[in-house]
Parts: C-alpha cells; sequence; structure tokens
C-alpha cells in the first residue's frame, strides 16, 4: 500500500511537501493474483449468513405502528427459519404475508433476496406451483426495483427462462422491469461521454460522467434478455430494447456473464458478441454529439487504426442484407431505425484528413456516393475547412471548383472555410475577392451568425497581413450598413493589437466599445491583461479592473475566477504571481469573496508551471494554504480531482510526487470515491507509470471499494498493458 503521510493538524500541509515513494518501502504485489469483482453468477446463492437467527429489523421499521412492527418480525422469523430448515412452505408463506400487507420492504433487502434464491431452487427443479411462481416473479420485481437494486432474483429466474427457450417471457419480464422506478431511471440516462476506452483499448477521454456507471446487476438483466433475442435472431427487437435502456454493456461484465452461463456453447458465444458488438455501434450512432465527439477523440489518437476500425463497422451495418443503419435520416426503415448524420459523415472525413488520410477521405465520398447519397453543402465545407487546416489552399480552392461545377450551392460557412483557407495560404487577393462575391450575393445566404463568421474571419485574415486600415474601414461599414460588429469582431482586434503590444491601439478599441455599448467577456479582458503584462505593467490587476468597471462590469468572483483560469491556461512564474494580485483584490472585495474553486485553479496552474525549483512552489503553497485556512475553506472531492488529474498531466517526475500527495491527503481525509480511482489510474496510464498503477489498484482493493465499470476498464487495459509487457 502507499505510504500514508504522518497526520498533521492542517488539513492542507501533506500536499505542500509531497516526496518520493522510496520503492525499497513498496510491497511486493502480483497483478494476477487480483481479480475485479463481478456480478456473481445469480442463479448461486450470496452467502449472506440468513441463516443466523436475527430480528434486527430496527432501521427498517421506523415509523410503523406496534401491530405491523409484529407481523414484520413475524415474517421475518418464519422466513429465516425456512430458509435454515429448507422448507419451502415457511418460505413462501412468510413471502406472502409480507406481500400482501405490503411490509416486505420493512425487511434488510439482502433476506428478502436471499428467500428469494432458496425459492429459485424449488422454481428450477419444477416444485412450484403457478401462483407460487407469480409471487416470486411479483416480489424479485419489487427487490430489482427498490432502492437496493437487488437484481439477483429477478436474473435468476429470466436465465432459468432463458434455459427453458421461453424467450418471450424473459422479454416481457424485462419490459416489466423496465416500467419500474429503477427501470425508467436506466431508460433516461444520458451518457454522452461514455467513451471512456477506445476500441482497441487506447484512452480518449479524461471525462467521466457519472450517468453512465450502471451497477452490474443491471447490465446483466439487459444481457439475458439480448441473449433471448439473439436465441430468435431479432436483432431489431435486441436493437430496440438496446436503444431504450441507456445502458452501455462492459466488455468485463459481458465476459463474465457468457463464461458463467454459455462456456459450454461457443457458437452461442460467438454469435452474442456479434450482436453486442453491432448493438454497441447503433447506440452510438443514435446519439450524434456522442459519436461526434468520439470521432474527434480518435483523431487525436497517433494511430490512425481505431478511427479505421469505427468507420469499418459502421460501413458494415450501412450495406449488405443484415444493413441496420440508414445512411441518412430520411432513409430510416423498421429495419434500419438508426441513422448516420451529415454530421457524423462530415466529422469523419475531417479526422481522416486530419490524420493526412486522403485515400480513407476519397473513400468515404466514394461510400456515400454507393449508397445512393449526394454529397451536400456541409461535407463540402467540412472538406475545403480540412484542407485550408492543412494550409493547402490549391486544393481548397479545387474542391470550391468541383462544387460548383457539381451543382452544389455554397452557403456562408462555405465561404468563411474558402476565405480562411485562402488568408493561410498567403492569397490575399483571392481571399478578398470571393469575399466581394459572397457580398453581393442577395441574402448573403445566411442567418446572422454565420454571416458574422465570414466577416470575422476576413478581419482577421487582413490583420495577419498587418493590414489595420483596411480592418478599420471594414469595421465602420459594418458599424453603419451591418451586419453589426459582434464581441469576436473586437476581441480580434484586441488581441490583435495585445500581441504587437500597441497600447494606444488597445486603448482606441476599448473606447469604441464603450460607444457602442460592447460589453467586452473574459476573452476581452484576459487579452487586456495579458498585454499589461507583457510590457511590464506591475499595475496590469489595477488597470484591468478599472477598465472593466468604465464598460459597466462589476467583478464578481464567476469572473475573476475565468480570467484566473484564462491567465493559467500556460502558466509561468509572471503569471502566477499576477494571478495572486487579483486574489488579493478578491479577497479584499466582500462582493468577490474568492472559493475552493478559485484556489484550486492557481494551485493547479502552480503544479503545472515547468523550470522553476520546488522550493519556490512549496513557499506559494503553503501562502495559498494559509490564504484559505484564515476563510475556513477546504479542498473538497472535486477541488482534489482536478488537482490529481492536473499534476498527472506534468510530465516531470514532481507531478507524479505532487498528485501522490493530494491522494495521500484525501485518504487522510476519508474523501475517497469511486470517481477518485477512476483519475488517478487514467492519468497514470497516461504517464505509463506501471508500478504505481499496481499499487494503487492493490490499495483500491485492500479499501474494499468495488469498482464501476470504467475504473473496471481501465484496471482491464493496465492488465492487458501488463500482459502484453511480459
Amino acid at each position: 500500500m502507499l505510504t500514508t503521510a504522518r497526520h498533521k493538524s492542517n488539513v492542507f500541509l501533506d500536499f505542500l511537501a509531497p516526496s518520493l515513494l522510496n520503492s525499497a518501502t513498496r510491497k511486493a504485489f502480483s497483478l494476477t493474483n487480483t481479480r475485479l469483482r463481478p456480478a456473481p453468477p445469480l442463479n448461486s446463492t450470496d452467502s449472506r449468513n440468513f441463516h443466523k437467527k436475527t430480528t434486527n429489523v430496527v432501521p427498517f421499521l421506523r415509523g410503523l405502528e406496534a401491530t405491523r412492527v409484529d407481523l414484520v418480525k413475524k415474517g421475518q422469523a418464519q422466513l429465516l427459519n425456512g430458509c435454515e430448515r429448507n422448507d419451502t412452505s415457511q418460505v413462501l408463506e412468510a413471502l406472502r404475508l409480507l406481500d400482501g400487507r405490503k411490509l416486505l420492504h420493512a425487511l434488510p433487502p439482502s433476506q428478502v433476496e436471499d428467500g428469494l434464491q432458496f425459492l429459485l431452487k424449488e422454481l428450477s427443479a419444477g416444485k412450484l406451483s403457478l401462483s407460487d411462481e407469480e409471487l416470486y416473479v411479483r416480489i424479485a420485481l419489487q427487490a430489482a426495483n427498490s432502492t437496493a437494486s437487488s437484481t439477483d432474483a429477478l436474473y435468476g429466474f429470466m436465465l432459468l427462462r432463458l434455459r427453458q427457450k421461453d424467450f418471450a417471457a424473459v422479454i416481457q419480464l424485462y419490459d416489466n422491469y423496465l416500467d419500474g422506478p429503477e427501470g425508467k431511471e436506466i431508460w433516461n440516462a444520458d451518457d454522452e461521454q461514455d467513451e471512456l476506452i477506445s476500441q482497441d483499448g487506447g484512452l480518449v477521454s479524461d471525462e467521466y460522467d457519472r450517468s453512465m456507471w450502471v451497477a452490474p446487476g443491471r447490465m446483466t438483466l439487459l444481457l439475458v434478455t439480448i441473449a433471448a433475442h439473439a436465441s430468435q435472431d431479432a436483432f431489431e427487437s435486441a436493437l430496440q430494447t438496446y436503444l431504450k435502456t441507456g445502458i452501455r454493456l462492459s466488455p468485463p461484465t459481458v465476459d463474465s456473464f457468457l463464461g458463467a452461463n454459455f462456456a459450454h456453447d461457443p457458437a452461442f458465444v460467438a454469435k452474442l458478441k456479434h450482436f453486442i458488438a453491432r448493438l454497441d455501434i447503433a447506440r452510438m450512432i443514435s446519439r450524434p454529439t456522442s459519436l461526434s465527439k468520439h470521432i474527434a477523440n480518435l483523431a487525436t489518437n497517433p494511430s490512425i487504426e481505431p478511427l479505421e476500425s469505427l468507420y469499418k463497422s459502421i460501413i458494415n451495418g450501412l450495406v449488405g442484407p443484415d444493413a441496420y443503419i440508414a445512411p441518412e435520416p430520411t432513409g430510416k426503415t423498421p429495419r434500419k431505425i438508426v441513422a448516420l448524420t451529415e454530421v457524423g459523415w462530415a466529422t469523419f472525413l475531417s479526422a481522416f484528413l486530419r490524420h493526412q488520410r486522403r485515400d480513407l477521405a476519397s473513400k468515404l465520398w466514394t461510400d456515400q456516393l454507393a449508397l445512393g447519397m449526394t454529397p451536400g453543402v456541409s461535407l463540402w465545407t467540412t472538406l475545403i475547412d480540412s484542407y485550408g487546416a492543412m494550409n493547402e489552399s490549391d486544393d481548397a480552392l479545387a474542391s470550391w471548383n468541383v462544387m460548383k461545377a457539381e451543382g452544389v450551392q455554397p452557403d456562408a460557412l462555405t465561404y468563411r472555410a474558402l476565405i480562411a483557407a485562402l488568408f493561410k495560404g498567403r492569397r490575399r487577393i483571392e481571399a478578398l475577392r470571393f469575399f466581394q462575391s459572397f457580398q453581393e450575393l442577395p441574402s448573403q445566404g445566411s442567418h446572422e451568425g454565420h454571416l458574422l463568421s465570414v466577416y470575422n474571419t476576413v478581419i482577421d485574415g487582413l490583420l495577419s497581413f498587418n493590414d489595420e486600415t483596411a480592418v478599420q474601414a471594414l469595421l465602420e461599414k459594418m458599424e453603419k450598413q451591418g451586419p453589426k460588429p459582434d464581441l469576436v469582431s473586437y476581441n480580434t482586434l484586441l488581441a490583435y493589437y495585445g500581441r504587437r503590444g500597441n497600447f494606444k491601439g488597445l486603448a482606441s478599441v476599448v473606447g469604441r466599445m464603450a460607444r457602442l455599448k460592447v460589453v467586452g467577456d473574459i476573452y476581452s479582458f484576459s487579452t487586456i491583461l495579458s498585454a499589461l503584462l507583457r510590457a511590464g505593467r506591475d499595475d496590469a490587476p489595477d488597470i484591468l479592473i478599472n477598465i472593466m468597471r468604465k464598460q459597466g462590469t462589476q467583478p464578481n468572483v464567476a469572473t475573476y475566477s475565468a480570467i484566473i483560469d484564462h491567465q493559467l491556461q500556460s502558466p509561468t512564474p509572471k503569471n502566477l504571481e499576477t494571478v495572486m494580485r487579483l486574489v488579493y483584490r478578491m479577497e479584499e472585495d466582500a462582493a468577490a469573496q474568492p472559493n475552493v474553486k478559485t484556489y484550486t485553479s492557481v494551485l493547479g496552474g502552480l503544479d503545472r508551471i515547468e523550470g522553476v525549483n520546488s522550493g519556490w512552489k512549496n513557499e506559494w503553497r503553503k501562502e495559498i494554504a494559509r490564504r484559505m485556512k484564515k476563510r475556513r475553506i477546504n479542498l473538497n472531492e472535486a477541488a482534489y480531482h482536478i488537482l490529481i488529474s492536473s499534476s498527472l498531466k506534468h510530465p516531470l517526475p514532481e507531478g507524479l510526487e505532487q498528485a501522490l500527495s493530494y491522494y495521500r491527503e484525501m485518504r487522510r481525509r476519508n474523501l475517497m470515491n469511486d470517481t477518485t480511482w477512476y483519475v488517478l489510474l487514467l492519468g497514470l496510464l497516461r504517464r505509463k507509470s506501471w508500478t504505481v498503477v499496481e499499487e494503487i489498484i492493490a490499495d483500491m482493493f485492500a479499501s474494499g471499494h468495488r469498482p464501476s465499470v470504467g475504473v473496471e476498464r481501465l484496471v482491464l487495459r493496465f492488465r492487458q498493458l501488463n500482459n502484453d509487457s511480459i
């Protein structure tokens, strides 16, 4: 177990003096001896000491009348005695009594579950009547939909019906479960950020969406239902079920389920895995925003393989007799109930070109044509935009010409993409020629937001040529004739003058904004502050606050915190000192007192500063801790998670030291939760700190924590990497 720091009186002190772990003190740990604890096969009985003759039900009896308390105690005693003596009639009588009087909720959930597990053996042997079976099902559904979410009994009965090939009964039971409160909670779950691990196991997201967490028991209910659909080759029905649950199946749970129940039938295992793989693709496509984010994440992966694999899986679902994906929303049918959107196609195209894979981009174009689609303006715009990002202005212009020849009319965003590409390619005359053409369009082809994006692109392009005169003329024209410049227009000019240290220019823009009653935002104020800092103005924070007040913006906690965050995106010692002056101003302002988020931002920025000695950092940590203590502000779980994640992104050894210091502090304060383990393991895996990963996993299991699906995936990923390295 990781060495725990000695207790100190001040809760801040552990993170002030991090130290490297002494490898000699680390306990030997073999990961092969550690196993995740998946949901147990639910046709077996979990030992919960139900044979003990205890009637300790006091916590569940609060608020009941004395006569009803007596009934509960009577039923409980009868239930426990029946289980102990293998007396089916006693168990049935007890459950019937408590169910009839609506008192089952007064028993500990584990005792109800144990009674049902006892009856399941009798059901399997065909020893119970139809009315007994109905009682079992009714109580099993209640248990699964209780706050304890005890799904074992329901799962066991569904699995029994599956083995008896009563597939309709399995599906109906799951529908009944979904109609209950716990089922509805699953149904309504929305986990846009559920792509924690890419198809090749590569980590693709830092986000840990809590709505993604689903108990393994709930997953096994879904799995047995999918198995019932698969047994009938009813993929469309399985897909309908899968989509309405909101659950994403975890590979460890799937493997555990298959190994426990179908190891004797490898053909069905392969079939069910194929079912689940297609269901997972369909589920992703049914959430266009989630799909686009996942594709964008994969585009940042150095390897193209995960992205290409995902695309191939989707194409396979679009073609052939078993196609289950429509190429566009208008092509949906009873068999193709999910559709790839235009945004999805465009995001794939952009991702392929980001990887410089023109062959895959060309294949996407060919695939669309083969599917009977005509590439629309959105796809053409993405193509031109991507060429612009690659500084391939010739290809951008050629794409524009082909698009026009194909009869596709450009919109404002297409003009913006081409003009940006031409300016980036230093082709100013051509860029302005296309801008002139755009201005001559009758409606200029767009709503105001897209319209302004074209004008703002031209402003930025002209400034890249240092043509302030042309920009000023364009702004005056916009102010008089429209479209009215927006904040982006002025921020672009502020950034230009800020980079050049032109305070006269900055002042003129600020004055212009004031006259036109355009109030700056965080970007505006941070740009001004950065310019003042580059000029060596020690009074930069005071000047900034005066400017904000003149614009009618009263600084508050949110404003200060946002400026602090912006300043610490690329932290330097100078930035930190400026930020601390802002913190001092906040502390003096009764209406803008700093909170835990403010100090967390500062600590995170401090941790990321490179090129300074640890003594300098520790002095600042002590100063921050002193100020937090004075205001009785403690770091909370969310703050620690931010700091751990930030520290682990610091590539130097001190980043790891600091993260482990925060971790030890959390353990000492009993603040550990599932998200903590996730943040730690994710950051350590990305650092490839294998030895520390081993120890964190050992700590987690030693603590008794049962990992969620997201944490299970990270442990599984580490095991795979560990085995590959052997």
